[in-house]
């Protein structure tokens, strides 16, 4: 039998085979692990601050650009993931680029300040409707009560794209949490907030309201005289702001 004739097609074959059978070790290398989100390792309130998008806007000031205005948009997720309800969330941005503040999903100036307004100095919001923030215990984990996310529109001077225009700092405004090592991205930052064990009150808490607080707007209604067909009531209006 002549082999010289068979060579070309047998080196083909064994090669092909070589090949084939190479394949599945290359796709079997075992992957890393995605990292886990920075809120898994918060045991207190998570908070974050993701810049999304922004465009510049007219007029086009060319001579002063530090007074050039760019659209922004923003998220900022409170996340509770501590053992006790968060009632009466509030978070502090401290802006610092003049913003002009359009809209804030799921939420209001806590100072009663309409929106649109200005916030170039800071300002602090607080949850609307969504006011409470349950714990992953009494809910097993239901995002959609332990979460809130707000969308954030607005206006900022003099930060042109590619720099990102993120605030200083955030921080949860409720009494008795300290938010410590704050960590800062290229258009994110955040920060776990957790009990402070430092922090005294004298007010106990009900499990339905909270106690008053500076800014706090109380209303009274007490009847004061009866009779068969109609009653007289006295309202009285009391704003606690010193």
């Amino acid at each position: 039998m002549d082999f010289s004739s068979m060579s070309c097609p047998l080196i083909f074959t064994l090669s092909f085979l070589l090949i084939f059978t190479a394949l599945p070790s290359s796709f079997s290398q075992p992957t890393a692990d995605a990292p886990a989100p920075a809120s898994d390792s918060c045991n207190g309130v998570f908070l974050s601050y993701a810049y999304t998008t922004g465009a510049k806007l007219p007029p086009e000031l060319k001579s002063n650009p530090k007074r050039q205005p760019y659209r922004f948009e923003s998220v900022l997720t409170v996340l509770n993931n501590g053992l006790e309800d968060l009632k009466s969330w509030r978070v502090f941005v401290g802006f610092k680029n003049d913003e002009y503040l359009v809209s804030a999903s799921n939420a209001i100036l806590a100072d009663g300040t309409s929106l649109p307004g200005s916030v170039g100095n800071g300002t602090v919001l607080a949850g609307f409707p969504m006011t409470d923030l349950k714990t992953a215990i009494k809910t097993a984990g239901d995002l959609t009560q332990m979460e809130v996310q707000v969308k954030l529109l607005g206006t900022q001077f003099g930060v042109a794209p590619p720099k990102v225009p993120l605030p200083s700092n955030i921080s949860l405004a409720n009494d008795g949490f300290v938010c410590l090592n704050a960590v800062q991205g290229t258009n994110e930052m955040h920060v776990c907030c957790t009990v402070d064990a430092k922090f005294k009150t004298n007010i106990t808490v009900d499990d339905e309201f909270l106690p008053r607080q500076n800014g706090d707007l109380t209303i009274m209604y007490d009847v004061t005289n009866t009779q068969d067909s109609n009653y007289w009531a006295q309202v009285t209006i009391a704003n606690h702001n010193p």
